[in-house]
C-alpha cells in the first residue's frame, strides 16, 4: 500500500513519527513522507498525488479535508492543550490516541517502542535511579524533586532551580537508560494518558511510573508493584527503596514489564492502524 505519512520529522528535534515510518516500511508498505510544519506549502501538490491512505501524526494547523480519504490521525496530547483541535480532528475518518479517558469518537492506542533500538545493552548498571525528561510542568517538577533521582537528564531543570545533565534522545536515551538500576517515568500531568517514554524505558530497564490513566490496562498484574499514586509521591520512594535492596525482585519486575509491553511496539500498533481500513 502507498501511504502518505505527515509528521514533523525534520522540524522537531526528535519525532516519534519516524518510528511509525520504520514500522510501515518493515511491513512492506511504500511511504511518502511529508513534514507538514517545515513545508506546509507542499499540501497542494500532495493533495493531488496518488496515495491509498493518509496518516497524520499530530498535525496541528493542518486541514485534513484537503487530504484524500481514508485519512487517519494519531493525536498524542490531551485535547485541552490545543483549543479548537477537536473540531479539526473530527474531519479525519479515524483518530487514535493514547489519552485516557478516551472520547467515544477516538480509539485508544498507546505506543510505543522499537525492539531493535529500545533494549537491554547488557552493560553494568552503576546508577541507582535515573530520570529522563523535560521540566515542562509544575506537576512533573514537584514529583521529580520529591523523588530526587540520582541523575536527571533533560531541558529546563536549571531554569527550575535544579541541576541536570543534557537531554538525551534515541540511542543516547537507550545508553543512559541502561546505566540505571531503576528508571523513573513521570507524565506531563496526572490526568492524561501514557507517554511513549514509559514503553521506551521499560524496554531498557526496570521502571517506576506514576499511575496515570492507562497504566493499569497496559501493565495488568504488575502495575501495583511499579506505579505510585500521583498524590502520594512518598509511595515512589518506598517502591524504589525496596527494589534497590532486592535485585532478584527487580529482575522479576523488569521481566514482567517487558512481557506486558510486547503488544505496544510501533509495528504492532501500526497493524492496528491498518486493520481499521480493512
Amino acid at each position: 500500500m502507498k501511504i502518505l505519512v505527515a509528521t514533523p520529522f525534520m522540524s522537531q528535534h526528535f519525532d516519534a513519527g519516524m518510528f511509525w515510518v520504520k514500522a510501515l516500511c518493515n511491513m512492506n508498505h511504500s511511504v511518502v513522507l511529508w513534514d507538514y510544519r517545515l513545508h506546509p506549502e507542499r499540501l497542494s501538490s500532495i493533495s493531488n498525488s496518488n496515495y491509498e491512505l493518509a496518516i497524520v501524526f499530530k498535525g496541528e494547523g493542518l486541514d485534513p479535508r484537503l487530504l484524500h480519504t481514508p485519512r487517519i490521525c494519531y493525536w498524542p496530547d490531551d485535547l485541552g492543550r490545543t483549543p479548537g483541535i477537536e473540531e479539526v480532528l473530527r474531519h479525519y475518518n479515524k483518530v487514535f490516541t493514547p489519552v485516557r479517558p478516551t472520547p467515544d469518537w477516538m480509539e485508544w492506542l498507546p505506543s510505543g517502542w522499537d525492539p531493535s533500538i529500545h533494549r537491554d545493552l547488557k552493560t553494568e548498571r552503576l546508577v541507582n535511579t535515573i530520570y529522563i525528561g523535560t521540566a515542562n510542568s509544575d506537576y512533573k517538577v514537584k514529583t521529580i524533586t520529591d523523588i530526587s533521582p540520582t541523575s536527571v537528564f533533560g531541558n529546563r531543570w536549571v531554569e527550575r532551580g535544579s541541576s541536570s545533565n543534557p537531554p538525551v534522545y534515541l540511542r543516547d536515551l537507550v545508553g543512559v537508560s541502561n546505566q540505571a538500576k531503576i528508571l523513573i517515568d513521570v507524565h506531563q500531568s496526572p490526568t492524561v494518558g501514557l507517554n511513549r517514554k514509559m514503553f521506551e524505558m521499560m524496554a531498557c530497564g526496570p521502571t517506576i511510573v506514576d499511575r496515570v490513566p492507562g497504566v493499569e490496562e497496559v501493565l495488568p498484574g504488575v502495575w501495583n508493584l511499579c506505579s505510585f499514586n500521583p498524590e502520594k509521591v512518598s509511595e515512589a520512594n518506598l517502591i524504589i527503596s525496596y527494589f534497590l535492596s532486592c535485585p532478584e525482585a527487580r529482575d522479576d519486575l523488569w521481566k514482567r514489564q517487558r512481557k506486558a509491553i510486547e503488544p505496544y511496539t510501533y509495528e504492532n500498533c501500526a497493524r492496528r492502524l491498518l486493520e481499521w481500513i480493512k
